[in-house]
């Protein structure tokens, strides 16, 4: 391999792992909920609550990311934010109140969204030229997930090491997951570039300006790129109730249905999120929307199943068979969401600011399916919390459906008929 397309993936492993292991102290829910409750004393509806302070406060600075990720330097943005975010983590771990606990969520939207989360995506895409977009992305999800399931993985063997009522368990895995934000930090300011946003159109070289948010409103196509992204985040944030669902649904022991979650959340994160760019790269199915579209296909019968078994709950294997399966398309998914915003021709000068902008509307769902979820919870039988959170599901996937619809018609209408020469593209590596 050479040297420079060694660097160049190098940097692609270090900006990805940054930029998925940076959520998991904010979404430390996902895995460990239950240790949450017990040893910080939350309600269900306290931790949901938490969750939906991050949520909000990252909707109002998705946007100001992307403008971010257009105007400063990678390099720093992404070391300062990686630290910083670590520091947080070692007050943290200290087990402070809930409100404490807010003012860090509110702190860690600052950090790994406004900071880190345009700049990152930003800093992959121009690691590759217009045609490697679901190849970058696709690998850009699948070694999140690489990061996010090797430190899962360990951090919950060294929180299986202690007794279960010891409250240094769930410490220990939060001191794990800072130290390793600030190795991750160092290594962004040495292999990240500064990413500087002058770039080469067809018209000219051209700059990002603030009336450029205007023209990105006004582009169909960021729109029905950010419904996708809506309807595909919705999954991802329901399946983070896996372990609570395998335990009360099913009787699975908290510790099975740990690592259970992990599997499902973590490893098939890293196995399914490359698996979309593959598909796009090395077969006749080249659009990674299209390939949205027939995963949300899979979601919906997936999903019609999960619905019908809910009511009567037999086999633990048939629910993480379809818990796995509805994993697999949501993750897949994730790993060609931002490609349908290459594919659609954004300009590279404005990439940042459209991924902000999708941000904003895409991931909504953290701002209200953690609290509602958690209410039904709290409020409801089990079997019925269970079955409103697949109805939503199902609506989510839905959308899905018609907004990939709409967007393959758009991409179809602007095409380059056929016998005309492409536009030259720019490799930026």
């Amino acid at each position: 391999m050479e040297p420079s397309n060694f660097r160049r993936w190098l940097t692609l492993a270090i900006i990805s792992i940054s930029g998925g292991v940076s959520f998991d102290l904010a979404y430390l829910r996902y895995i460990y909920q239950i240790p949450m409750a017990k040893f910080m004393g939350f309600s269900n509806t306290e931790i949901g609550l938490i969750m939906s302070t991050f949520g909000i406060t990252a909707i109002i600075l998705y946007a100001p990311s992307g403008i971010i990720a257009d105007k400063f330097s990678h390099k720093k943005m992404m070391s300062f934010a990686m630290i910083v975010t670590g520091l947080l983590g070692l007050l943290m771990a200290v087990y402070p109140p809930f409100w404490v606990m807010i003012v860090i969520q509110v702190a860690f939207a600052i950090t790994t969204i406004l900071m880190l989360w345009s700049v990152s995506i930003k800093a992959a895409s121009l690691l590759g030229n217009h045609e490697e977009q679901g190849k970058i992305m696709g690998w850009m999800e699948g070694l999140r997930g690489v990061g996010v399931m090797a430190l899962a993985v360990f951090t919950m063997w060294v929180f299986s090491l202690f007794a279960p009522e010891n409250p240094a368990s769930l410490k220990a895995v939060i001191l794990i997951y800072s130290g390793v934000y600030i190795l991750l930090g160092v290594l962004c300011w040495f292999f990240v570039q500064d990413g500087f946003t002058v770039r080469s159109d067809e018209s000219g070289t051209q700059k990002f300006s603030l009336k450029d948010i205007t023209s990105v409103l006004k582009i169909s196509t960021t729109w029905y790129c950010s419904l996708i992204i809506f309807g595909v985040y919705t999954i991802y944030a329901i399946l983070s109730y896996s372990t609570n669902y395998l335990t009360e649904m099913y009787g699975m022991t908290l510790v099975a249905a740990s690592y259970m979650g992990i599997v499902i959340n973590k490893i098939f994160r890293a196995l399914c999120g490359p698996l979309g760019g593959i598909i796009t790269t090395y077969t006749r199915l080249k659009s990674p929307t299209r390939a949205v579209q027939l995963l949300s296909l899979v979601s919906i019968i997936t999903l019609v199943v999960l619905l019908i078994t809910n009511a009567h709950p037999s086999s633990v294997f048939i629910g993480i068979g379809l818990i796995l399966l509805l994993a697999f398309a949501c993750y897949a998914s994730r790993g060609l969401y931002f490609a349908c915003i290459g594919e659609a021709r954004t300009p590279k000068y404005i990439m940042g600011t459209t991924v902000g902008i999708c941000s904003v509307i895409g991931f909504l769902p953290d701002v209200f399916v953690y609290p509602l979820v958690g209410h039904w919870q709290d409020t409801l039988p089990a079997a019925v919390a269970y079955r409103n959170m697949w109805l939503l599901g199902l609506a989510a996937t839905a959308m899905v459906l018609i907004f990939t619809a709409l967007l393959i018609r758009n991409i179809r209408s602007h095409a380059v008929p056929a016998g005309t020469a492409k536009q030259p593209t720019q490799e930026f590596i």
